[in-house]
């Protein structure tokens, strides 16, 4: 059971954090509350101690017969800081020990995720940047934080991403062990989620795709260091803040958008679940009263068109969600795709859809890498494991 020590600061985002320690309980992770003397104006411990069975202590003379500060320090796996204020960034980067909660940040050896939260002009303000700098410089993450509604009835940069966000973010990170930045520079597109064809205004044809492989290839992506653009169709995924999102609904529009993105990007992953045929829908609502034979014809072959068009140094992955005959059919999709993997899984009534654990295997000219049963975000660092490989200089 992964231990994380939950870092608070005392911003009036702090009442995220709540719900953000209760989703990364039901995970399964251990938890320890640390918040600054200036949180407890905003959650007091009553409510992290009922939460987390654990006690909760701010000020570093407290338990002093225990030295709290380097027990938690030590025992932590990981380290989440959210929300992360101006204030706690700069004590943190100064290497300040005058609470708990900056007393531990400078004991521990383990990793740190720093999410911060403030207005606008706080981020913005070079004396943020440097401490932001400073706290990256020294291996910790520091997530950038959302758009959106501010404290006061404010609008902009400076919002603390949503609790579901920062955890599937967390679920990631822990998926790899000794995660590094190694696509840092490299522009990502992903498609995911499933499309639907018409059949009349009312009624659509679609499949059982829900998104979670391709939630978690963006989120892996987005850890390591990419620039990601998401095209995507219906899903009940966590996206990670901090992407461009095309939303579609059919196949012809989910071509539209990866066409018109892919000469852009150094790496494409086309993990939607495209429907492979299309119709002509009815004007109105068609009647139940009689049988239909509806007439479907071949949708576009999205990857094939883009591989195609593929630039120098470009590397696209495609998948194949096979029922049965799994690796035969991709080591046949690679070579009628030319594409440079193959990312192959089992799909069906119980496997493969939602967010469940899966097995794929990643089928490249070099040969077959096999999970076994993995997590999504396991299975996507994978997946990005190989891409590395095999596009490495050789």
């Amino acid at each position: 059971m992964p231990r994380i020590v939950l870092g608070v600061a005392g911003g009036v985002a702090a009442y995220k954090s709540i719900s953000l320690a209760r989703l990364l309980i039901e995970s399964g992770h251990e938890i320890i509350v640390v918040p600054t003397p200036s949180a407890l104006n905003f959650v007091g411990k009553a409510t992290w101690e009922a939460l987390t069975g654990n006690p909760v202590y701010a000020n570093v003379f407290e338990a002093t017969d225990q030295v709290a500060h380097v027990a938690i320090a030590r025992w932590a796996d990981l380290i989440v800081v959210a929300p992360t204020t101006a204030d706690l960034m700069f004590r943190a980067a100064a290497g300040a020990a005058n609470d708990m909660l900056t007393a531990v940040l400078l004991t521990t050896n383990a990793p740190i995720i720093y999410f911060p939260a403030m207005h606008t002009e706080m981020w913005l303000n070079p004396a943020t940047t440097a401490n932001v700098t400073t706290l990256r410089d020294r291996g910790a993450l520091v997530i950038d934080p959302a758009t959106g509604p501010l404290a006061r009835g404010d609008q902009g940069l400076g919002r603390l991403p949503e609790p579901e966000q920062i955890s599937a973010l967390v679920s990631s990170f822990l998926a790899q062990p000794n995660m590094v930045q190694d696509f840092a520079g490299k522009r990502a597109l992903v498609t995911l989620g499933g499309t639907s064809e018409s059949i009349d205004p009312v009624r659509v044809i679609t499949n059982r795709s829900t998104g979670e492989m391709g939630a978690a290839i963006c989120r892996a992506l987005y850890l390591r260091g990419a620039e990601v653009t998401a095209v995507v169709g219906s899903h009940s995924a966590v996206l990670p803040h901090d992407l461009t999102i095309r939303s579609v609904t059919s196949a012809s529009e989910l071509a539209t958008e990866a066409l018109s993105l892919s000469p852009n990007q150094d790496l494409i992953i086309m993990a939607a679940a495209v429907s492979d045929f299309t119709l002509s829908p009815a004007a109105a609502k068609l009647s139940r009263e009689a049988s239909r034979t509806l007439e479907l014809e071949p949708t576009e072959d999205i990857l094939a068109k883009i591989v195609t068009l593929k630039k120098p140094r470009q590397f696209i992955v495609g998948f194949a969600a096979q029922t049965e005959d799994l690796l035969s059919a991709a080591r046949e999709k690679l070579e009628r795709k030319k594409c440079d993997l193959i990312v192959a899984n089992l799909v069906g009534n119980d496997r493969g859809f939602g967010p469940i654990r899966t097995e794929i295997a990643v089928v490249s000219q070099h040969g077959v890498v096999s999970s076994g049963p993995v997590s999504k975000d396991q299975a996507a660092h994978l997946i990005l494991d190989e891409i590395a490989k095999n596009s490495a200089p050789s």
